[in-house]
């Protein structure tokens, strides 16, 4: 009965790291497959064969995930194309989770997760939620660090029947040239509700930023801004939780 068992754990063990070392072999090779395309014309096919999958298949979730490694990544696109293929990623989002990282993004890992609601307490399907922030010197892009509408961390999501939503990312870092806080952008809008934004957008600022004087203190109830609990799990991950009501138009 033992080395029955013990045969069993073994069998267990042995399929897991298969199946482990399969994910992150094809998450490297993704990642060496990019890294191989460093000159904007060599990038224009890959591009158009990620961007033709998705429309074909709306579900391909894995040519969504490469055009956003590319918008991520230093590969020498231009603004604009940037800017239009956010548009893509954003048209043919359908999970309520998203990742916002590269898998190298230097960084302290953080998640925030949420539910959606509308002014009852009834959770929101369809939702579309838009996150975007500074990576860790505080800079949105490699050579922009202030161009804020072409975020290279960014997703979206679209909320579930039970309105939730949750993106792993890493925690930004404050303005390198400014003393302003640490905080991550997020627009949430959804049919027949009018738009979540405290301005052009909501700015979720941390509780235990340094950054976070008096001063900003108040900065953000006034604004609506909302200030995040930080927690951290047993092997450091950082997490946060951000409830949102929708009011209908």
């Amino acid at each position: 009965m033992r080395s029955g068992r013990l045969l069993a754990c073994l069998l267990s063990i042995l399929i897991f790291s298969r199946d482990a070392a399969a994910q992150i072999t094809s998450q490297a090779s993704q990642q060496d497959a990019l890294a191989r395309i460093i000159k904007a014309e060599e990038l224009a096919p890959v591009i158009r064969k990620y961007e033709t999958a998705l429309e074909k298949n709306p579900e391909d979730d894995e040519a969504r995930e490469m055009l956003k490694r590319i918008v991520a990544g230093s590969y020498g696109i231009s603004r604009d194309e940037s800017l239009r293929l956010r548009k893509a990623i954003r048209q043919y989002t359908r999970r309520a989770n998203a990742v916002l990282t590269p898998p190298d993004e230097p960084g302290e890992p953080l998640i925030v997760s949420g539910t959606v609601r509308d002014g009852g307490g009834k959770p929101i399907a369809g939702a579309l939620v838009y996150v975007f922030h500074a990576d860790a010197r505080g800079n949105y892009t490699h050579d922009r660090p202030m161009d804020e509408a072409n975020a290279r961390l960014f997703d979206y999501m679209k909320t579930g029947g039970d309105g939730r939503y949750e993106f792993r990312t890493i925690r930004p870092g404050g303005y390198a040239r400014a003393p302003i806080p640490q905080h991550i952008h997020m627009l949430v809008a959804a049919a027949g509700y009018r738009e979540h934004a405290c301005r052009s957008t909501c700015q979720l600022v941390f509780e235990d930023d340094p950054r976070m004087t008096a001063e900003w203190h108040k900065w953000a109830k006034e604004g609506s801004n909302p200030i995040l609990a930080v927690t951290r799990d047993s092997d450091g991950i950082q997490r946060s939780v951000y409830d949102i009501t929708l009011y209908k138009n």
